[in-house]
């Protein structure tokens, strides 16, 4: 059984929710991540992602400057276990109509599960499932061939 765990991304950035809405975004810049998680006293309260800073500032001409990051802020949060079986980890993100969900050990975050590591963990096992093909179908003609020499 696959878990979140499996297919998380480990790369997680976390900042406090006092930081500037424009530090934020150079942060995500220059990490190159999509997201990131705001805390506050270094507990996790919720997350900022690209689509938050283009549609809660840039898509309503507003200065980075001039926004609270917990203007932006998408709280609270949604978790999932490590443990957590990657089809209920796809029916939460299928029900909550999300993009992202973070993966959480007590109150720290592990990882987040994006939709393109879904993509990427499907595409995964359509090529185990290819080549488990081809193995077993050359295990067959060499079957094949050897009952019939």
């Amino acid at each position: 059984m696959t878990t979140a765990r499996d297919i998380m991304s480990n790369k997680v950035v976390t900042i406090e929710s006092s930081v500037s809405t424009a530090e934020i975004a150079k942060i995500m810049s220059k990490n190159k991540v999509s997201s990131i998680i705001i805390t506050k006293d270094q507990l996790p309260i919720g997350i900022v992602t690209e689509r938050d800073l283009v549609s809660k500032i840039v898509a309503q001409n507003k200065r980075p400057t001039e926004v609270k990051t917990t203007d932006i802020t998408t709280s609270p949060l949604v978790v999932v276990s490590p443990l957590m079986p990657t089809d209920e980890v796809a029916e939460k993100m299928v029900n909550k109509k999300i993009r992202r969900v973070v993966v959480m050990d007590s109150d720290q975050p592990l990882g987040i599960i994006t939709v393109t590591d879904f993509v990427k963990h499907l595409h995964g096992m359509l090529e185990d499932s290819e080549n488990y093909k081809k193995v077993l179908y050359q295990q067959l003609i060499e079957d094949w061939e050897h009952w019939m020499s």
